[in-house]
């Protein structure tokens, strides 16, 4: 069988993780795969013995290279991670689709926050508008544009990347038989493609700085690619710094004190499994497929809210299992502040017994992740989605 994987052109690597990861649940003896990617990634993708198609994926003409794509490779089906025209080149091509789902593009689902913006939207600042350019596609395919994200991500198989007891479906879809979970969809830091990234190089920085404050108490702040740091999330680790912890982090904080500044680590890019591995609480933005490190290296943590349903609901639903705090996005500079301390006390005191549970709940979800994965068979999606047949497995 020939299978083309294709990530979301505009936040590529996020979208490529997954993708890569199902790749190697294949049997390469029995297939032939392919990637659609910008040039950007091709040379890291190679090198890691990934099939690379000759074509520079780009945002501009994203349909255009799906359908190039699909004619040069011929596929037998085609697997994407949140791109917004394979709905439509999948239907011209007459290609059956396997897309993964997530929070924010299940069918039937609605925000908890109406206010709330889907991530991909928040970027730019702007609600994409499908009835624009998804109009034109879908006249060449002879569909109606798509309405939202659900729409969009209309497919023969939903692969979701989680487990039931976080990615909860609507009550709708809760039986679909075209839904699938398929546990953590992630691989070694060490095989991420981040052209230009020195990973060896941050590993080396990471262990040196974990070595030499070994028995602190540790964590981890991360607002990944997108989000900006800002005054606020410095109080924030200033705090921790305050506290006694070491601190790693995807953001720098100016004007620390000679004392912090030596128990403060700034890394543009981190390796998450490496850090993990090492931290007692994890700081994040609850993106996409970061909590799942915090959950394989069961480290609780203290989710930042970004006004990003996609992202902030899956952090209430952290919090209510009992093993995340969630602050709102919506707080200004003091009183987040204020909030973020008296989260942070409440998960971290001496007195607290918080963090201990949360761990535990942590290895139940660990396990549920585990024995969701174990279940999971790629190669048997690809033959119902090759043979349109959806029954439940």
């Amino acid at each position: 069988m020939r299978i083309l994987f294709i990530p979301n052109v505009g936040a590529v690597v996020p979208h490529l993780v997954p993708l890569i990861a199902l790749n190697r649940q294949l049997d390469l003896g029995k297939h032939q795969t392919a990637f659609l990617v910008p040039r950007i990634y091709h040379t890291a993708l190679k090198s890691m013995g990934l099939s690379v198609l000759d074509i520079d994926y780009r945002q501009e003409h994203a349909f255009r290279n799906e359908m190039a794509a699909c004619w040069n490779f011929r596929p037998d089906v085609m697997v994407d991670d949140f791109s917004m025209t394979a709905l439509f080149t999948a239907k011209l091509a007459k290609k059956p689709r396997i897309t993964i789902l997530r929070t924010g593009a299940f069918p039937g689902a609605s925000p908890r926050d109406a206010t709330h913006r889907h991530s991909s939207e928040s970027a730019n600042g702007s609600r994409i508008d499908f009835s624009g350019t998804a109009s034109s596609h879908a006249a060449l395919a002879g569909l109606r544009a798509p309405k939202n994200f659900a729409e969009a991500c209309a497919a023969d198989i939903g692969i979701i990347p989680g487990i039931r007891s976080i990615e909860v479906l609507p009550e709708a879809a809760r039986e679909n038989p075209s839904f699938f979970f398929a546990g953590s969809l992630s691989i070694p830091d060490a095989d991420i493609p981040m052209p230009g990234i020195d990973h060896a190089g941050a590993v080396a920085s990471i262990s040196t700085f974990m070595g030499r404050h070994e028995g602190t108490p540790a964590a981890f702040a991360t607002l990944g690619s997108v989000l900006k740091t800002n005054e606020a999330t410095h109080q924030a680790i200033r705090y921790m710094l305050d506290c006694g912890m070491a601190v790693v982090s995807t953001m720098d904080v100016p004007d620390l004190s000679a004392s912090s500044r030596e128990r403060f680590l700034y890394l543009p890019f981190v390796p998450m499994h490496e850090i993990c591995a090492r931290v007692d609480l994890m700081i994040h933005h609850c993106g996409s497929g970061t909590y799942q490190y915090a959950i394989t290296h069961k480290v609780p943590a203290i989710c930042i809210g970004s006004g990003c349903y996609d992202r902030d609901d899956v952090a209430h639903r952290l919090e209510q299992l009992g093993v995340a705090k969630y602050i709102p996005h919506t707080l200004n500079v003091d009183a987040f502040a204020e909030k973020f301390r008296e989260t942070f006390d409440e998960c971290m005191s001496a007195g607290s017994s918080w963090h201990a549970m949360a761990t535990k709940r942590l290895q139940l979800l660990k396990d549920e992740v585990d024995q969701t994965t174990a279940r999971f068979d790629f190669e048997s999606l690809l033959k119902r989605a090759a043979a349109s047949c959806l029954v439940p497995a």
